[in-house]
């Protein structure tokens, strides 16, 4: 289910009286015209009209002006091309006192584009928000739990999180949530199977390859990278309140950026900032520079090692302690995966393969197993020579 929720803060920018004025004007004469249309004495009057019309035709045709035209509601003696000057003056009236009386628009920074304050205006009516029932929360995590049974905790967690505000009436989501554990767990496409059951977009930021800092809050206006972040560009592009954010690597997030202009603080406080309710419900866009209600916005973090993170974020945030795979888990990974991309017998290959290596001692990860499957992929597609 859909609802719309008040996500953007932005008061709409004042209109032009005259131009609405004239506006309703035409839509008051278009409601009295539909009604004229519909009424009995008109369609009386046509029903004549008409039949006097077809009376005339045999006699018209030797004329040398030719036949009349068929005879349209328009020819009505009464029809209304105009509203009475008296009531055309009150909407004018009416529109200009409202006009007066509403409050100032937002003030957006000028040098942004005009598209992208339309974009704004539709968003600020309005976004759309995916709510589910219990129920159909329970069939989410239940299919999340089968491709991934040994994020058995994580899945726990975040089916009760999201059980919890769906009693509260509030659009899913899973809160903030950070996975410590070794590479090459799935933790970041578990995240993206949550977003998919539970039918929200989701957005990946890599904050070690980039820091994070500008992709996730953006940069403001007076900037040459002014931007918008990643997560207020989501929810506008896809008109939703409620994403799930994955963010890659959160360790190694920057712990300030800097610039000619000065020092921006680092992603553990940006995010405190972003995720901490108490701020979250009016957190300010640098780009747009207006408030943002991100309090139903999902987060998941991944994490190898908890040093370079701070503790106050940390306390914001439910950890999960991710588990090492187990055998029997990494052969019905492999199992499932092969099964998708090649028949019977190649897949069969492919699980005995990563079964052999296994038994050879070898520490196999999610990121070994699909580098085999690529691979297995790659030779299975090659054109056979003759």
């Amino acid at each position: 289910m859909r609802q719309k929720i008040k996500i953007i803060q932005v008061r709409p920018q004042k209109s032009d009286p005259e131009k609405l004025g004239v506006e309703l004007i035409q839509r008051r004469l278009a409601r009295i015209r539909h009604q004229m249309e519909q009424s009995q004495p008109v369609a009386d009057w046509l029903e004549v009209a008409i039949a006097m019309w077809r009376m005339r035709q045999s006699d018209d045709e030797d004329s040398i002006s030719g036949p009349l035209a068929k005879p349209t509601v328009f020819d009505y003696p009464h029809y209304p091309t105009r509203l009475p000057s008296v009531d055309r003056a009150r909407i004018m009236a009416w529109v200009q006192a409202r006009v007066s009386a509403m409050p100032p628009g937002t003030q957006l920074p000028s040098k942004i584009p005009s598209e992208e304050r339309d974009a704004l205006a539709a968003a600020a009516r309005g976004m759309r928000a995916v709510y589910l029932t219990e129920h159909q929360i329970d069939e989410a995590f239940a299919r999340v739990h089968k491709n991934f049974p040994w994020l058995e905790r994580a899945t726990e967690r975040a089916w009760r999180i999201a059980l919890r505000r769906a009693q509260s009436s509030l659009p899913v989501g899973v809160g903030a949530m950070l996975l410590h554990g070794a590479p090459g767990l799935g933790k970041s496409a578990w995240a993206r199977a949550v977003a998919q059951a539970l039918q929200v977009p989701s957005v990946e930021i890599d904050v070690g390859a980039t820091g994070g800092v500008f992709d996730i809050q953006g940069v403001a206006q007076g900037w040459s990278s002014a931007s918008k972040g990643k997560v207020v560009s989501t929810m506008i592009s896809e008109c939703l309140g409620n994403p799930l954010i994955i963010l890659d690597e959160l360790d190694a997030g920057s712990s300030a950026a800097g610039s000619t202009r000065g020092s921006i603080p680092g992603l553990s406080k940006i995010l405190m900032g972003m995720i901490e309710p108490s701020t979250a419900g009016a957190w300010t866009c640098p780009y747009f520079q207006i408030p943002v209600d991100l309090r139903h916005t999902s987060w998941v973090a991944s994490t190898n090692n908890f040093s370079h993170i701070e503790q106050a974020l940390l306390d914001r945030m439910v950890v999960v302690e991710v588990s090492e795979l187990t055998r029997q888990h990494l052969l019905e990974f492999t199992d499932r995966e092969a099964e998708k991309r090649f028949d019977a017998e190649i897949a069969e290959v492919v699980v005995a393969q990563v079964d052999k290596s296994l038994k050879q001692g070898h520490r196999l990860s999610l990121r070994h197993v699909m580098r085999l499957l690529d691979k297995a992929e790659e030779v299975a597609d090659r054109p056979m020579l003759h």
